[in-house]
């Protein structure tokens, strides 16, 4: 009877052990503005804490409804990867000088489908956002390959061009292509970033949001969330997340 008793016990640490081990695993790792975790039953409010530790920021306000969470995901923009784990709570970000990321405030009101993002007002634009259509016009023509070349016939394509793919295109892969070199243009070419960035400030999220819709119709929570996740620019990022709540939320 021991022998038996001592046999279900190996065979008990044999086949459970892995999946304890599995569940005690806990991955929490900000970089870039953005949060890889793998996670299984952990305290909202201890993954809240390793976020503003390793980010150096504050955490500011109470959790309305603390509870533990499981999810999994990797190098998801900070915005989109609170909004999964606190789920209908508002929360807001404050940013500060170099886009570093200073306060995460958790709100106790509740808007249905809104998690407002604030940042700190950005420094002024060296370039009159008047300007922006004349840097986008004359801007060089932007180095492509693979599927885009093809649907474009050539290795280059002009901003105007790669935009239009990026929003009206039937093939999902080139869309993605498309946005994908404006948002590498925009984070190498300085310039036209200041401009687009003094443009995006002189109007609000709501006409922001209806500007999208109207450019890219049914592709605009898409368009939305791919910048969000590509952008380096934090003011960018942070607009680009506005924009996909007042999508989601139907704005």
């Amino acid at each position: 009877m021991r022998r038996v008793t001592r046999a279900a016990i190996v065979l008990a640490v044999a086949l459970v052990g892995p999946t304890l081990a599995a569940e005690d695993e806990r991955v929490i790792r900000y970089a870039d503005d953005a949060l890889t975790v793998r996670l299984t039953k952990a305290p909202l409010s201890e993954v809240l804490d390793e976020v503003a530790r390793q980010s150096g920021a504050e955490v500011h306000g109470e959790l309305r409804a603390p509870h533990d969470v499981t999810a999994e995901f990797e190098a998801v923009p900070l915005p989109e990867a609170l909004h999964r784990l606190l789920g209908d709570q508002n929360f807001a970000l404050v940013y500060g000088t170099g886009g570093r990321l200073r306060v995460v405030k958790l709100l106790r009101t509740q808007t249905a489908g809104a998690m407002p993002v604030t940042a700190a007002p950005p420094p002024p634009s060296t370039v009159p956002p008047a300007n922006l259509a004349q840097l986008v016009a004359g801007h060089a023509p932007i180095p492509i390959a693979g599927r885009l070349a093809e649907v474009v016939g050539g290795p280059t394509a002009t901003l105007p061009q790669l935009f239009d793919l990026g929003v009206h295109n039937e093939d999902g892969q080139v869309r993605s292509e498309a946005l994908r070199a404006v948002v590498s243009t925009l984070d190498v070419d300085p310039t036209l970033r200041s401009a687009l960035i003094g443009q995006m400030n002189t109007m609000d999220d709501g006409a922001l949001s209806a500007l999208l819709r109207n450019a890219a119709g049914e592709h605009a929570e898409e368009v939305a969330m791919h910048v969000l996740s590509s952008a380096r620019a934090s003011e960018i990022r942070v607009k680009a997340s506005m924009v996909l709540q007042r999508l989601r939320a139907g704005g």
